[in-house]
């Protein structure tokens, strides 16, 4: 699916929710009362390509 201006996403990637705004580069992890940000390395077009993204970030957290 496309992703439209003004609107966001969440997903829910490995068990960790992410909310991203469409058309920024940065994506939020929640995290109870203080999210984490991350930089994505593009702007995703696609929810479909917003998760590869996302996928990466989720599992760089679980190898740390």
């Amino acid at each position: 699916m496309e992703l439209l201006p003004n609107c966001y996403t969440d997903l829910c990637i490995n068990g960790k929710w992410f909310h991203y705004d469409h058309g920024e580069k940065s994506v939020f992890m929640l995290n109870g009362s203080s999210p984490l940000s991350f930089e994505l390395e593009s702007l995703p077009t696609t929810e479909n390509e917003l998760e590869l993204h996302l996928t990466s970030i989720s599992e760089s957290l679980a190898s740390s």
